[in-house]
């Protein structure tokens, strides 16, 4: 099973991992609104929560943890790098 998630969706899910993490559900238990549900079957679908016997709530595993740090990183830039020879040859033909 696969799908494809917007944006929003993506920002939605990672709020509701916030939410667990420091309450420990998606929603208090009597919202039982369609949105909340969804969102809570797929953060577990994706072992981004599990439900903890010993606390009695769920609790994020590192790939949910890992999940809310991603999405504050900057994107990578990919850098080009010349050899030495190259940009040695470029600056002599720019002064003929």
């Amino acid at each position: 099973m696969s799908f494809v998630m917007t944006d929003s969706q993506e920002d939605r899910l990672v709020e509701a991992l916030r939410i667990v993490d420091v309450h420990g559900d998606v929603a208090p238990p009597h919202v039982q609104d369609p949105m909340t549900m969804v969102i809570r079957q797929r953060a577990l679908i994706a072992d981004l929560m599990r439900w903890d016997d010993r606390s009695g709530r769920y609790v994020l595993t590192g790939t949910g943890r890992s999940r809310i740090t991603a999405r504050h990183r900057a994107p990578g830039a990919v850098l080009r790098f010349k050899p030495r020879a190259e940009l040695a040859g470029a600056k002599r033909r720019s002064g003929d």
